[in-house]
């Protein structure tokens, strides 16, 4: 089958590296049941539509809007890969998730907070009351989330001997030691090149209201 350069450059950035995290949100589906996921901030990263079947793609990059320029590529792609039965949805929007979006609040049941900065303070009002808010902390999300009244902790997502585990006892002390964690370490030498390093948590929050 030809290969675009779009999915080229997602394997590139991704696959080949390692960095796909798809056993993540296979855990977060099988738990939590979700199905309309925002993803501000998203870059080319499509792994999501692969366990969500529902997933709006936010970024104003121009390498994200290249890539989704050829959306019957992408939703073709997504749609070999998918793992549930109905046809894949995906939509992108091309422009700072910090503005307004053409979005009706409340409508997500996930919004995914990943490497991407501001993502709770703008974009939690798109998630709907009982939605989940996952993140991983960059530029302290998770801590932000935490002191938000709306949000409660429920459980944190830890990669441990090479599977992601779900952790619901507190969670709040895996947050407490984030905030002294040291520089991570994301890249090391594979005999392919160069590997992701999952030096992660994933903090899930349960949106209690608004």
């Amino acid at each position: 089958m030809i290969q675009t350069p779009g999915i080229a450059l997602y394997e590139k950035q991704y696959c080949d590296i390692q960095f796909e995290r798809a056993r993540l949100f296979r855990l977060i589906r099988e738990k939590y049941k979700c199905t309309e996921t925002l993803y501000p901030g998203s870059s080319v990263h499509i792994t999501p539509s692969f366990y969500f079947p529902h997933v709006v793609y936010l970024d104003r990059s121009q390498t994200a809007v290249d890539f989704f320029a050829d959306e019957t590529a992408v939703l073709a792609y997504i749609n070999r890969k998918k793992t549930y039965k109905r046809s894949a949805y995906i939509r992108f929007i091309a422009q700072d998730y910090a503005e307004d979006l053409p979005l009706p609040e409340g409508s997500f049941d996930l919004l995914l907070a990943l490497f991407a900065p501001n993502v709770v303070q703008t974009c939690q009002h798109y998630l709907k009351k009982g939605g989940l808010l996952v993140s991983n902390n960059f530029q302290d999300e998770a801590l932000t989330a935490a002191a938000r009244p709306e949000f409660e902790l429920i459980a944190v997502i830890r990669y441990q001997k090479k599977v992601y585990v779900l952790v619901q006892e507190e969670p709040e002390k895996w947050l407490r030691t984030t905030k002294n964690a040291k520089t991570k370490r994301y890249l090391k030498q594979a005999s392919s090149g160069f590997a992701y390093v999952e030096a992660e948590d994933y903090f899930v929050f349960k949106k209690r209201f608004g």
